[in-house]
């Protein structure tokens, strides 16, 4: 199946993001908030997938409570505030890792939580991981099967044709055009991620600029270190 590009328009305010069909059903869930018909999704994919894009963008239209490890204690703590959880919208980042850290107590926190959005009509969760629901290590079953009730999303790294077009793409862009041989060499050394992709794009767009050059294999091999 061909996979196209396309440059995030709408509301949503992101320039750098593209919806590939790596990411294009989580981008359409996360353009219908709140319009949701549950209230707590779990939204998962490796590393650099591009899925904590998605979520700051949620973030950003939900007006919601930002909670990682940095501050979890301070808004998920032992006697929660069944009104405040109730009157805002939360995105909890790497709820995996959370886990991992404090099995029991943790794990108990994060399902009062859950449980709480559950039975609320106005607020909504949003949790990102690198592992599926199944794939945590959790010894509280209820918590388990809490995240595989909630709305479960996947988003996946980009294949090298996926990686050629977000780089070739974002450089189209800005008036910067590369051969197939040049786009190769990027992609075959760089890691296959969408944030790598990216990354790798701005530093031409920079290092061009800066050197007025003009964007040969040398230039890519001396400038990006690739």
């Amino acid at each position: 199946m061909k996979q196209n590009i396309l440059k995030f328009n709408f509301k949503f305010k992101s320039n750098d993001f593209f919806v590939t069909e790596k990411n294009m059903f989580a981008y359409n869930f996360i353009k219908m908030w709140p319009n949701w018909q549950q209230h707590s999704v779990y939204l998962y994919g490796p590393e650099k997938c591009g899925k904590t894009t998605i979520s700051q963008m949620w973030l950003e239209v939900s007006k919601g409570i930002y909670v990682s490890s940095e501050n979890f204690e301070d808004f998920i703590s032992d006697d929660l505030n069944i009104e405040y959880i109730k009157s805002n919208n939360w995105l909890i980042d790497d709820v995996d890792d959370l886990i991992a850290m404090d099995k029991n107590l943790n794990s108990n926190k994060i399902l009062n939580l859950i449980n709480i959005i559950k039975d609320s009509k106005d607020s909504f969760l949003l949790m990102t991981a690198k592992k599926s629901p199944k794939q945590i290590d959790c010894d509280l079953n209820d918590l388990i099967s809490r995240f595989l009730s909630c709305i479960v999303l996947e988003v996946r790294n980009p294949d090298q044709e996926l990686l050629l077009k977000i780089i070739n793409k974002y450089l189209n862009d800005r008036n910067i055009y590369l051969s197939q041989k040049k786009l190769n060499f990027i992609a075959n050394r760089i890691e296959r991620s969408y944030e790598s992709a990216i990354e790798i794009a701005k530093k031409i767009d920079l290092k061009s600029l800066e050197t007025k050059s003009n964007i040969s294999i040398h230039f890519l091999k001396s400038n990006l270190k690739i």
